[in-house]
Parts: structure tokens; sequence; C-alpha cells
């Protein structure tokens, strides 16, 4: 037989067992969930920065396709893309800075009539004009439509041979022509006016005016043809010359 002590004694460890046993299986399914809770929200995260990784990339792609759309100019090339250099460190090379200065002579040979006040005061430009220019202005007047036959020479020519000339020289044909569109308002209304009673003191200086307008063109863009530079400073013709040329 057993004292009750040792009765009070087996029943107490018994129950301190039996609690020590629950109490550490609970713990261990605290402790199991935990970690499972911690492995969801560790999966969950990695799904949520994937996702936003994947996000991430799509808007960097989007970005850069919208950022290579923005840098294109209006013929679809790269704004600022850096201009060919050519051996001769210039925009048009070799024969092509001959060609791109003949069309020039257009507006010169349409637009010499402006500059009769200029050639009455300084007599050695008028020398210089009767011996350069003169020739050319006499014939295109002695033969009828010569100067339109050679306007739409220079005006669609470029178009026609497109791929045996170089753009440059197409570009300068299509300013030169523009140029000479130019000299069509002022023409006309020295026509208008023509046999009318113009003081001298308004009709000479807006000649001269015109006179050294169209001069200071073609000077600027014959010799910017002549040193390999593109002549693309002049507003709004060059412009307008661009457009006409296209981006080839």
């Amino acid at each position: 037989m057993r004292s009750p002590t040792q009765v009070i004694t087996l029943v107490l460890f018994l129950a301190y067992s039996c609690i020590a046993s629950h109490g550490f299986t609970s713990h261990s399914r605290i402790i199991n969930s935990s970690s499972m809770t911690k492995k969801l929200f560790k999966k969950t995260d990695m799904v949520r920065w994937a996702k936003d990784d994947n996000n991430s990339d799509e808007d960097n792609a989007d970005n850069k396709q919208q950022q290579s759309i923005n840098n294109l100019d209006i013929f679809g090339q790269p704004k600022g893309k850096e201009r060919r250099k050519f051996e001769d460190e210039g925009d048009i090379r070799g024969s092509d800075r001959i060609k791109s200065c003949i069309p020039y002579i257009l507006p010169l040979i349409d637009g010499d009539s402006f500059g009769r006040f200029i050639y009455e005061r300084i007599p050695p430009l008028a020398s210089l004009d009767y011996v350069l220019l003169r020739p050319f202005v006499d014939a295109f007047r002695a033969v009828p439509f010569l100067s339109i036959l050679l306007f739409m020479t220079f005006a669609l020519a470029p178009q026609i041979f497109r791929d045996s000339l170089s753009r440059e020289v197409r570009f300068n044909a299509q300013q030169a022509v523009l140029i000479d569109v130019a000299l069509i308002f002022p023409t006309l209304i020295g026509e208008a006016i023509e046999g009318e009673n113009v003081p001298r003191q308004l009709l000479e200086p807006s000649t001269n005016f015109v006179w050294i307008a169209y001069v200071s063109l073609v000077v600027y863009s014959v010799t910017s043809c002549i040193r390999g530079k593109k002549p693309n400073g002049i507003p709004f013709i060059s412009s307008a010359a661009e457009y006409a040329v296209g981006p080839f």
C-alpha cells in the first residue's frame, strides 16, 4: 500500500505531465502555425514583389518606347542625331559643292532688275553685273518661257533624279526655287505700279531693299555650299525646302 503522500505526489506528477505535454503540443502547434503563417506571408510578398517587378518592367518598357517615340522628328529620324561627318569636314562634299551653287543663278536672273538704282550709285558693281550676269539676263529675255523652263527644271528635276543627286544638292535646288518664288510678290507690285508717277524717294529704297535681301540670301547660300556647309539657316525658306526634299 502506498501512503497518501505518495499517491498525492503521483497524481500531481501525472497532472503536471499531462499539462506539460498539452502545453508542449500547443506550443508546437503555435510554432508550426506561426511558421506556416510566415511562409504564407513570404509567398504572398514574393508574388506581390514579382507583380511589382513585372509592372515596373512594363512601365519601364512603356517609358522607353514613349521616350524613343518622343526622340523622333517629323521624318521619323532621331532628334539631335550627330550629323554625318565627311572627309572634308562639311555637310556637302566633293563636286556636290559646285552642283549646289548652280540653282542660285535662277533668283539672280529674275531679281536683277531690282538692282538698277544700286548699279547707278555703285558703278563697279554695275560693271560686275554687266560682265557676269547680264548675258544670262539678256538670253532669258530673248527666249520666251526660258525662265519658266529653268524654274521647272530646278523645281522638278531633283525629285525625278532623286537617286542620282545627293540630298544636299536637292535641298539647295528647292531653296533656290523658293527664293525665286519670294521674288514674285515684289515683281507683281513693280509691274502694277509701272508707268505710275511714284516718287523716287519711295521707289528707290523699296527696290534696293528687295535687291539687298535676295542677294544676301544667295550670297549666304553660295558661300556656305563652297565651304561645304548646308545653308539651312534662312527662316521659313530653309524649313520649307527641308519639307519639299523629304527625309531622304
